[in-house]
């Protein structure tokens, strides 16, 4: 995939992409190929990106982080499953073995490829993308709180592992519609400042959830039925995620798509000031007007790559990508495996992940001071190619030090080289909690206009989840086939990663209805450009007049 994008600063692309024509009050941002302009008010006090006052600031940061619940329940159930399906309690309550007795790999394998596979079947565009067109993001979101509570229920008063999987799927499914909405719902209401920042507490969540769990897994798993107050007392933040989101607004594009003008405009006032709302209220309208004059999205332009009309397809393609990549750089490896890999090593399994939680939720910080400041595109690329030294390094000693003891287990043979591959794994984490983790998510939630965001953000989404399942599935089979060397393929998905992102527009600051026009100077997009340029210069020209 070939991305080349000449501009590394978002001022400088604006620069090189638009040019502005001033008319009292209004300013419009011209394609250079497609002649598209969004209009903007030309005052110091009202013009696009300034800061809201701090009430609404406030009150759309705490929209935002509500919606962030539902990655926290992700983050809760990667944290707890683990150590629940080690305790004994839950091995003689749910599988019936006897104490001291564990699990086959392939159960417990099953119990965690199930929540992925729910997860998937809900990622799916034809279902996350119907229901968030039609019920609307927020009430996708309550809806998918609500099936994590059902899902979380029969895992808690399963009695067999039939009942178990049965919840496991369920609660995946919830996963896969929440995975596909919150960042969709956040970016829609942020102003274009905060982006960033708001789009990417849905990772800062996650693994505040798994931190959360682990401590709480800690207290109560061991006691008798502990691993079953564990999962009730997770449906907690699913309730009032639920119940919180009835009193939060709709997103105002996707009234505005159901043709609830006024709704959309008290949306917009509340998390806007006043002048900004009417502003971008017009470039909501003019957005969804030009789609529709280009008549119904289609399902086959999603996946349609070649020629001058592929362009929504090598966005999708794009966005894709990043997600696989996201998954394939070999974070989940050590969230699921981790433990059990330096359990072998001879460190202790509980402070590996005591340190690691707590290094992927502090690391997870700078992010959101970041995303709006260095950009997307920076934190991505340093991120991606610091991961890719610590998989060398941790590859490197690995070959030199490590050797395989059977049945999953290794010996060190220098306590040196075993602290450097600790350090390595941390230093890995560290890079992925401030970069590939979340600003993935918020460069997919981006990227596509309005007429295509739901079903192209849920087949990026359904991309990431396809990936998290390869990951759970295959780094087993790996570690046993080629042990260390394990880490020098995830490696590779990390240098492959950071090439995308050294060829794609920067984002930051942009109006969502502006940020396609970014990618009309990219190779691989300037066809469809060329080819919109002629089409769209006289309508463009009739709105400026």
């Amino acid at each position: 995939m070939d991305f080349d994008e000449s501009g590394s600063d978002e001022d400088e692309i604006r620069q090189r992409h638009h040019h502005v024509e001033r008319d009292d009050e209004t300013v419009f941002y011209r394609s250079a190929n497609r002649e598209e302009s969004v209009k903007m008010r030309n005052t110091d006090k009202d013009k696009p990106g300034a800061e809201l006052p701090y009430d609404k600031a406030l009150r759309v940061a705490g929209i935002a982080l509500l919606a962030a619940m539902g990655s926290f329940l992700f983050g809760l159930d990667i944290g707890y499953i683990g150590p629940i399906v080690a305790s004994e309690s839950f091995v003689q309550d749910v599988a019936g073995l006897g104490p001291g007795e564990k699990l086959s790999g392939g159960q417990e394998g099953l119990i965690v490829s199930l929540f992925s596979i729910g997860a998937i079947v809900t990622a799916c565009p034809l279902i996350s993308s119907y229901f968030m067109n039609a019920w609307g993001r927020r009430d996708t979101i309550i809806l998918g709180s609500l099936v994590f509570i059902v899902g979380s229920g029969i895992q808690a008063v399963a009695s067999n592992m039939t009942t178990m999987f049965i919840g496991r799927f369920v609660a995946g499914m919830s996963i896969g519609l929440l995975s596909s909405c919150i960042v969709l719902y956040q970016m829609e209401l942020a102003p274009a400042y905060l982006r960033g920042a708001l789009g990417t507490l849905y990772q800062l969540m996650i693994t505040f959830g798994i931190l959360i769990a682990a401590i709480i897994d800690q207290a109560l798993v061991d006691k008798p039925n502990g691993w079953r107050i564990v999962i009730w007392i997770m449906c907690a933040p699913a309730a009032i995620l639920c119940i919180g989101l009835l009193f939060m607004p709709r997103s105002p594009r996707w009234l505005m798509s159901q043709d609830r003008q006024e709704e959309a405009l008290k949306v917009l006032m509340s998390v806007r000031a006043e002048a900004e709302a009417h502003q971008e209220l017009g470039e909501i309208a003019r957005d969804l007007e030009r789609a529709r004059s280009e008549g119904e999205a289609a399902w086959g332009e999603l996946f349609h790559v070649r020629g001058a009309r592929g362009r929504i397809g090598r966005l999708v393609l794009l966005g894709v990508s990043l997600q696989l990549i996201q998954q394939l750089v070999g974070m989940n490896a050590f969230m699921y495996f981790g433990p059990d890999i330096f359990e072998s090593m001879g460190f202790s399994k509980n402070l590996f992940t005591t340190i690691n939680n707590t290094v992927n939720f502090v690391s997870t910080f700078p992010a959101v001071f970041l995303a709006d400041i260095s950009g997307r595109k920076k934190l991505m690329l340093f991120s991606s190619t610091c991961m890719a030294i610590a998989c060398a390094i941790m590859g490197i000693m690995g070959l030199i030090y490590v050797e395989p003891a059977g049945e999953g287990k290794y010996t060190i043979s220098n306590k040196s080289a075993g602290w450097v591959i600790a350090v390595s794994v941390f230093f890995f984490v560290f890079n992925f909690a401030y970069g590939f983790g979340p600003i993935v998510w918020v460069y997919v939630g981006e990227i596509f206009s309005t007429k295509y965001r739901a079903r192209a953000v849920g087949l990026c989404t359904m991309a990431n989840w396809v990936g998290n399942f390869v990951i759970a599935q295959f780094t087993p089979m790996l570690l046993e086939a080629v042990q260390f060397s394990t880490f020098f393929i995830f490696g590779i998905f990390c240098i492959v990663g950071s090439c995308v992102v050294c060829n794609i527009p920067e984002t930051k600051g942009v109006p969502l209805e502006a940020i396609e026009v970014l990618f009309d100077k990219t190779r691989g997009f300037r066809s469809s450009a060329q080819e919109k340029k002629g089409e769209d210069v006289d309508s463009t020209d009739e709105d400026s007049s």
